[in-house]
């Protein structure tokens, strides 16, 4: 019995070992970004803020997160029209934007006036599911070059591969 038991609690160790997350690799726009809780609470979201910003006071947060996919006919524009769908709910005048409309990675953009938000959204395949990569601005100048560079931030995501790295660099974010 006590073999039995044993045997049962090292497949689950090895299964847990398996599932390994995706590594995000992103360098931040300036220095002092850090990570704080979700404001929602949710503990997979990774969230960054500027040097002197909270979770519950910011302007700018960096937001990541994976969807794991139990279907595989659900692509990553699939699940980023699910979460435009979401922000509509929330901000009535906001209207989205694709930059990219690709099945495996797609970004839209969305700003409403009423609230004084825009938001940036990526999604795109990762090993083991969907990532979301989000951009929020909550006093956003509406400047065509300040959300350019915000596309090409966010674009700039990538999952970090380490057969193919022979050190594991500094801007690592583990989903």
């Amino acid at each position: 019995m006590k073999k039995f038991i044993l045997l049962l609690i090292s497949i689950f160790m090895l299964q847990n070992s398996c599932l390994a997350k995706d590594m995000l690799q992103f360098d931040f726009p300036d220095q002092g970004w850090h990570k704080v809780e979700s404001p929602d609470g949710v503990q997979s979201k990774k969230c960054y803020v500027p040097l002197n910003q909270t979770a519950q006071s910011y302007t700018e947060m960096f937001v990541f997160y994976e969807r794991t996919v139990k279907n595989p006919g659900i692509t990553a524009i699939t699940i980023l029209q699910k979460q435009l769908g979401k922000d509509k709910n929330n901000y009535k005048d906001i209207h989205h934007q694709y930059i990219k409309q690709d099945f495996d990675d797609a970004m839209a953009i969305g700003c409403s006036e009423l609230n004084s938000t825009c938001t940036i959204h990526r999604a795109f395949k990762g090993n083991e599911g969907i990532v979301m990569a989000t951009y929020i601005n909550k006093m956003p100048h509406y400047s065509q070059n300040l959300l350019t560079n915000k596309v090409n931030i966010l674009g700039s995501v990538k999952l970090y591969d380490k057969a193919n790295s022979q050190t594991a660099p500094s801007n690592l974010i583990q989903l």
